[in-house]
Formats: structure tokens, C-alpha cells, sequence
């Protein structure tokens, strides 16, 4: 096994040093060719030296003609040139000068001449060891050659001054071509590591891309001609909830590759220098963060998972990049999982809240950091304690908590423990401010207002923040300006004349992608209406318009501070009304133990003017509506405790309830994600009067509420 080791070994060093200069071969052919002829004629006739060999010099230049002819030899000859090749570079450079060198009996010009060749040689090889090897072959060949040919070894014109000098040109090159072979190996760890780290990002996005794809090949048809002689239809019917599930599928999946090109442009910017992009700063939960780093890092092996702890969750938010955080904890992850070889190892993520700042704490009990190590860990290119890695994770784990507005430190203790800590300033801090303004700079915002003080007291509190206003004094200056400029914010005054921005916002929404400014979609920018109604008075107007929502007018400091946090901050996609459904505190009951169910119907429901209240089950269900008047209630069919069956037929009953008598009429709506016939029946067969299949949209929200609330709309 050694000497297959060691075989392999200079197989590998012959062949890189051979393909170093694969394409210099005609070059090195050219200067033997020609350079043997020219020198013989030099030093036999220009500068005649003791001895002089025209036999030895054809031999020199016959043997180099093999290079011209490489890119024409075939497969199987190519094989042998690596070796060929030492076995030329050898004979014409520290063979044929030493030999020459002794033949010459050393004098000044032949000393000369073997000091460049073995300059040649260290430039032409490159490998440090193959350039010891190679000399002392060289020059040991060339003496016992000349030995054997005349009996004895003349030095009647060597110096003792050619020793150093000779051996200080050998040194200088074995040094240099040393430093050269560590630089080039730099250079390939470096890439081994960032081709490492881009193809761990995007192992997770692409798992998540091909899941995707199955869900959507579950939703659609058979491929058609798939099975053999059976026949399809030409045209295939999709339901409105596979429809949606398409669309939240592909948008999920859009989603995964904005995070992935997000991670990669970072890491290359990080080995460029340059500064950590804060455009997608968001409102981050920080307790959130940490689950869906731990949740979604690929572990080498499923039982790492159970190696981390997650302890006292203090929760808050921070200002920052969620994307980036969960790859600050990958990297302390990774780190931490090379050493779970170690005995009792784990790791223990922990949170702490404080009125000067927040932290996130990952330790682990893995061999620990010496004291005197500490203060190096976030150099770039340092690595402490492990084989591969060039130093760049934790450098660029820095890089991102300083644009946070934070920092991260390290505590160790020996053959025990490591803990990195996490610092994040507070969300409503001066630091934090100070990175939104940031952001705000390149935000453009149209103010669309008859009155120009009103326009002008919106513009002061928005330019506090360095956003960049624009100002049109109507409808028609404001769509003339939009096919000119993107803009990320809209402030239209409601009560304009002949053009009411209630109208002005309809028209907006009508109109298509702009082609000459690709970012601009009309759908997607916020639009808030400025009144000084009350927001019952306009609340069909803006429903109507399609507008996000309204503000006083002329808005105020805390009101424009809302909007920013809402429409450039917050990780939610703004809700747009697009319906003309209008609860006024309109009782709806909700029930469903999946949070994120009941948070996306409240939202929508609370935004049509309802007051929603949230059951996690059957049972808190019915102690809800014993306390309370409600006109609807959705139902989730499948829940723990009391699923929506069964406490659809107790209310039915009415048998549990003293107070509440409205216990046969009151509408109950199924959610489900089964819309099959079987379910459809089970559901009506237990009093619920309608159903809704998840995912369902806001679209099919507003027919249901159209359908059962119609008297109270």
C-alpha cells in the first residue's frame, strides 16, 4: 500500500509539472533546435572554448524535435510524454551543462552557463523536489559520464567561489519555487473551499426544487402516452385548489432561488471585499432564525440533528437579514460538528434579552480554542484545529453580524468548550434606525396631493428618513411620472378633485409591466390613501380601489414611521384589497390548530373590518361561543382534542350550551384540505353548511362570506 502510495504520488507530481508546460513544448524544441547549432558555432569559432562536441550538440537538438510534433502523436503515444519529458529536460539542461562544465575543466564561461541552466530548469519545473532530484541526478551522470570517457576530472580553472554561488542559486530557486508551489496551493484550497461552500448552499435549495417538482407532478395529470395504448383527452380539468397549490409551489420555489443566489453573491463578495448588500434588511425574529437553521442545515448524517440543543428561548427581532443569519449559524454549526467525534459532545443554542442589546450563544463541548488562538479566529484565511477550510467562514460570520449593526465574539476554555456569541442591537435602537436609513436612500416615494402644504408636511417627515420624494399635484402628472420612474410607495390624497385618488389608485393597478422600466409592477406597489375622513367612511372606497390601506391627512411622523415598517420592513407581503366584501365588526370565530391557517384568514377578515377570534381545537371552540356572539365560524375537519366533526354535531345539539341559542343557524364553513366527495358529505352531515379546500385565496374567502353573510354585507 505504501509504494502504491508514493508511486502514485510521483505519478501525480510528474504529470502537473509535465502539464505546466504541455503548451510551452514547441517553445522548449525551438531552443533546442536552434540554440545547439548557434552555440557550437559561437564557442568553436566567435569565442572558441577548450572543448567543443558537434556530435553532442546534434544529439541536443535532434532530441528536443519529438516536442513539435506532440498535438499530432496519438492517445496512447501522449501517455509516455511525461515521462520523455523528464527524461529531455534532464539530458539538455543539468546533464549536458555539468558535462560540458567538466569537459571544459570549469571555466569561467561554462560555470556561467550551467548557473542559467539551472535557472531554466527551477523556472521550467517549478516543484522544488523534482529540482533537487533532477540536479543532483544531472550533475552526478555528467561526472561519472566524463570519469569513465577520460579517467579523471579536470578543475584546472574552478574557483572555490562557484561553490556557494552555485549552491546559493539552488537554494534561492528551491525557496522560491517552494513559496510558489505553497501560493498555488493556496489558490486551490481556496476554490476547493468556496466550490465546497457553494455546493453546500445549494444542496438544501435544490432538495427543496425537487420537491417541489414531485408536488406539482402529484397535482398534475399522467403524462400523456406514459401508459402503453391508453388514450387521453386532449384538454384536462384542474381544481381551483390545485391551481392555487401550483402557484404557492412555484413561488415557495422562486422564493428558495432568491435565497441561494442571495447566499452565493455574499460569499463572493466577502472573498472580493466588498460590503454586505443591507437592501434586503427585514424585521428578522431571531428564536424563528434558529429553528429553520437547524431544521434546514444538510447534516452528513441524520443523528447530528440530535447533537443540538436549543435552550431558553428569550425571543426578539433584529434588524437584518434572516437569510444571512441562518448561514452565520450553518457556518457555527459545521464548525462545531467536525469535532462530534469527541465524547459527550454537544451543542446548546440559547437566546438572551437585554435593555442594551440581544444575543444569540452557541456553544459546543468540543477540544476547545487556546487563549492565545482566540483573538485570530475572525482573520480571514485562519483555521484553527482543522484539516481542511481556509479561514473564510468565520471572517465572513463577522462581516455580517457588523452590517447588523452587532458583532460576534468568542470565549474558550480548553480541552472543554467554545461558545460564540451573537450580538444584535435592539430593534427600535439608534443603530438600527441608522441601517434603515440606509436602506430608505435608494427608496422612491410619489406623493400625489392637490395641496401642496399637505404635500410639503408628508415630504419633511419622509426626507427624515433620506427617502427620495417625487411630488405630482394630480392624477394625470402622477401616471405620466410613473411611465417615467419606478416608484416604491404611493401616497394619494382620496378627496382630489375631478381626479379622486380612489380612481387614480384603480387606474394605476390597470395598467400592464411597464417595459421601459422592467422592476415596475403596478400590482405589487404599495398604495395608501391619504384622507381626512374616518376610515369607516371611506373603508368601501378604499376595498374598491384596490388600495393597501389609509393614513390621516396630512399623515404624521408615527404614521409614516407605520408605513415603513410595514411595506419596506416587515418579512409579511402586504395585503392589497381587491374585493368589495365589507365587514362592519362583523364576529367571526376561527377554528384551527394550525397557527399559520388561522393568521392568514384573520388577516384578511380583520383587513374587511371583522373582529376574529382564534380556537386551537373543538373544546375551546365551544367555550367561545358560550361567552360570545358570533355570525360565522370556520372549522378546521381535522384537529387534536376535538376535531371539527365532532364539535360541529355538539353544536348542532346545542346540548353544552346555557347562553348561546344560535346554535342551528349559525353558518359553519369546513377547512380542509381533502375536497373529495367522500369529505364534502361528512361535513355536511354534521351541520357545516359549506366548505373551503386549503390552500384556498382571499377569492374564494370573499364567496363564502358572500354566501353566508349576505344580510350583514
Amino acid at each position: 500500500m505504501q509504494k502504491n502510495a508514493l508511486y502514485n504520488k510521483l505519478a501525480s507530481k510528474t504529470l502537473l509539472a509535465f502539464e505546466r508546460n504541455v503548451h510551452d513544448l514547441q517553445i522548449i524544441g525551438v531552443l533546442s533546435l536552434v540554440g545547439n547549432p548557434l552555440f557550437y558555432y559561437i564557442w568553436s569559432h566567435l569565442l572558441p572554448q577548450p572543448y567543443e562536441n558537434l556530435i553532442f550538440r546534434l544529439i541536443n537538438a535532434a532530441i528536443g524535435i519529438p516536442f513539435f510534433f506532440y498535438n499530432n502523436f496519438s492517445e496512447k503515444v501522449k501517455k509516455f510524454f511525461p515521462v520523455f519529458f523528464f527524461i529531455v529536460i534532464t539530458f539538455l539542461l543539468p546533464f549536458f551543462f555539468s558535462f560540458m562544465l567538466h569537459k571544459n575543466e570549469w571555466n569561467t564561461t561554462w560555470f556561467i552557463s550551467t548557473l542559467i541552466a539551472l535557472a531554466l530548469l527551477i523556472i521550467i519545473i517549478e516543484d522544488w523536489s523534482w529540482i533537487l532530484f533532477l540536479s543532483i541526478t544531472g550533475y552526478s551522470l555528467a561526472f561519472l559520464t566524463v570519469w569513465l570517457l577520460d579517467g579523471q576530472i579536470q578543475f584546472t580553472y574552478f574557483q572555490w567561489l562557484y561553490v556557494p554561488t552555485f549552491f546559493f542559486l539552488l537554494l534561492v530557486g528551491v525557496i522560491t519555487s517552494h513559496r510558489k508551489q505553497t501560493a498555488n496551493q493556496t489558490k486551490i484550497s481556496l476554490l476547493q473551499s468556496l466550490s465546497g461552500s457553494i455546493a453546500h448552499e445549494m444542496r438544501n435549495p435544490l432538495h427543496s426544487i425537487a420537491n417541489a417538482i414531485g408536488s406539482v407532478k402529484s397535482i398534475l395529470p399522467e403524462k400523456p402516452g406514459k401508459i402503453e395504448n391508453e388514450k387521453y383527452d386532449q384538454h384536462y380539468e384542474l381544481s381551483r385548489s390545485g391551481l392555487i397549490s401550483l402557484h404557492n409551489i412555484i413561488e415557495e420555489s422562486s422564493k428558495t432561488l432568491i435565497r441561494a443566489n442571495k447566499i452565493i453573491d455574499s460569499i463572493l463578495n466577502n472573498l472580493q471585499g466588498l460590503p454586505v448588500d443591507r437592501n434586503t434588511f427585514r424585521q428578522v425574529n431571531a428564536v424563528s432564525s434558529i429553528h429553520d437553521a437547524i431544521g434546514d442545515y444538510s447534516y452528513e448524517n441524520p443523528d447530528d440533528r440530535n447533537l443540538i440543543q436549543v435552550l431558553g428561548e428569550k425571543d426578539f427581532d433584529f434588524f437584518g437579514d434572516k437569510d444571512l443569519l441562518v448561514y452565520v449559524l450553518f457556518n457555527l454549526i459545521k464548525n462545531a460538528l467536525y469535532f462530534k467525534a469527541k465524547q459527550g459532545f454537544i451543542i446548546e443554542i440559547s437566546t438572551q434579552t437585554g435593555s442594551n442589546g440581544n444575543t444569540i450563544k452557541v456553544r459546543d463541548t468540543g477540544p476547545g480554542i487556546p487563549a492565545s488562538k482566540l483573538e485570530r479566529v475572525f482573520d480571514d484565511f485562519y483555521s484553527y484545529g482543522k484539516k481542511e477550510g481556509i479561514g473564510l467562514g468565520l471572517a465572513f460570520c463577522k462581516r455580517v453580524l457588523i452590517s447588523f449593526g452587532g458583532n460576534i465574539t468568542c470565549e474558550s476554555k480548553k480541552s472543554e468548550w467554545t461558545e460564540f456569541t451573537l450580538h444584535f442591537p435592539l430593534y427600535h435602537s439608534k443603530e438600527a434606525e441608522n441601517l434603515k436609513k440606509e436602506v430608505l436612500q435608494d427608496k422612491n416615494i410619489l406623493i400625489v396631493d392637490n395641496n401642496s402644504n399637505n404635500r410639503r408636511i408628508a415630504d419633511k417627515y419622509l426626507s427624515e428618513w433620506h427617502c427620495n420624494t417625487r411630488h405630482a399635484q394630480n392624477g394625470t402628472q402622477a401616471l405620466s411620472m410613473l411611465l417615467r420612474q419606478h416608484f416604491d410607495l404611493i401616497l394619494v390624497n382620496l378627496e382630489m378633485p375631478f381626479s379622486p385618488g380612489d380612481e387614480v389608485a384603480r387606474q394605476i393597478r390597470r395598467k400592464k409591466h411597464n417595459p421601459q422600466f422592467p422592476a415596475t409592477n403596478y400590482k405589487e406597489i404599495p398604495i395608501i390613501g391619504l384622507s381626512n375622513h374616518s376610515e369607516y367612511q371611506t373603508k368601501q372606497r378604499l376595498l374598491g380601489s384596490e388600495m393597501n390601506e389609509l393614513i390621516p391627512r396630512p399623515p404624521r411622523r408615527k404614521h409614516i414611521h407605520f408605513l415603513f415598517e410595514k411595506y419596506f420592513f416587515s418579512e409579511t407581503e402586504p395585503f392589497i384589497c381587491n374585493h368589495d366584501i365589507f365587514l362592519d365588526n362583523v364576529d367571526i370565530l376561527i377554528v384551527d390548530d394550525n397557527h399559520t391557517s388561522r393568521k392568514f384568514i384573520s388577516f384578511i377578515l380583520e383587513h374587511m373590518g371583522a373582529c376574529v377570534m382564534q380556537a386551537e381545537n373543538g373544546e375551546e371552540a365551544l367555550e367561545h361561543l358560550e361567552k360570545n356572539d358570533y355570525e360565522l365560524i370556520f372549522m378546521d375537519m381535522e384537529m387534536p382534542v376535538l376535531n371539527g366533526v365532532n364539535t360541529t354535531k355538539i353544536i348542532r345539539e346545542g346540548k353544552r350550551f346555557k347562553r348561546f341559542d344560535k346554535y342551528r343557524e349559525i353558518p359553519i364553513i369546513a377547512l380542509t384540505g381533502n375536497t373529495d366527495d367522500a369529505n364534502i358529505a361528512l361535513a355536511k352531515q354534521s351541520g357545516m353548511n359549506d366548505h373551503l379546500g386549503k390552500p384556498f385565496g382571499k377569492e374564494d374567502l370573499a364567496r363564502v362570506l358572500s354566501t353566508w353573510l349576505q344580510p350583514q354585507l
